[in-house]
């Protein structure tokens, strides 16, 4: 029986470490971008979540990040700080692709980005801004490193100069998110920011809870990811 419990237990930390998709995947026009921030937080569902603001060069605790082509490695802390308000999400400060991932507004600009979060999360979302499909193609979105689709998908994307929108991911009971990643189709064509970055951390289960749950795991793994929006 001990054993049958421990295999178990590795089954379900395999399942919840390698999810395949991420259930409520949603993105909001422009127009939800409020000064007021706790407004514009309740209006995207993410009313206390842990915001990144990009107005320090420490990011906050348990998230990374690295550019891609040209690859820059992992980071938890910014090069540079870019003062860019008119494609803030909340203060003036954000995160751009430009000067091969020094976070300057100048190219050349990277073709994508991964955030990582270390000890997995629940809930995420990103503001995008100046992200222009003309030159960068289509904006593809990745959740630990599974595709889905693109950001032009969504009916709500704004292409072009200013705010894009904003994009939020929602994982239900026994999802982790570990990573998400925004790359364009074309090659160090198009400068974009990112700001806002917003993370719901896991609640660890109540041992007794856990162990209950962990016969039904695998049942349901299968159904469960296989929606989203």
């Amino acid at each position: 029986m001990k054993n049958k419990i421990c295999l178990l237990f590795n089954i379900s930390l395999l399942l919840t470490s390698t999810i395949s998709q991420a259930s409520l995947i949603k993105f909001y026009a422009p127009g939800v971008h409020s000064p007021d921030t706790a407004v514009m937080d309740a209006a995207l569902g993410i009313s206390g979540y842990d915001i990144e603001k990009f107005d320090d060069k420490q990011l906050m605790d348990g998230v990374s990040y690295a550019f891609i082509n040209p690859d820059v490695a992992e980071k938890s802390q910014l090069v540079n700080l870019l003062d860019f308000a008119s494609l803030s999400w909340d203060d003036t400060y954000v995160l751009a692709n430009g000067n091969s991932g020094n976070n300057r507004w100048i190219p050349s600009w990277v073709q994508g980005i991964t955030f990582f979060f270390e000890q997995g999360i629940a809930g995420f979302g990103l503001g995008f801004a100046n992200m222009q499909s003309q030159y960068g193609g289509r904006h593809s979105l990745y959740i630990n490193d599974l595709a889905h689709g693109t950001l032009e998908n969504f009916d709500s994307f704004h292409n072009g100069a200013g705010r894009n929108g904003y994009l939020t991911i929602e994982a239900e009971e026994h999802e982790v998110i570990r990573s998400v990643t925004i790359l364009s189709a074309r090659t160090n064509a198009d400068g974009f920011t990112v700001d806002h970055l917003a993370i719901k951390r896991l609640v660890p289960e109540p041992a007794g809870a856990a162990l209950l749950t962990l016969g039904l795991v695998g049942a349901g793994f299968s159904r469960r990811f296989a929606r989203h929006s």
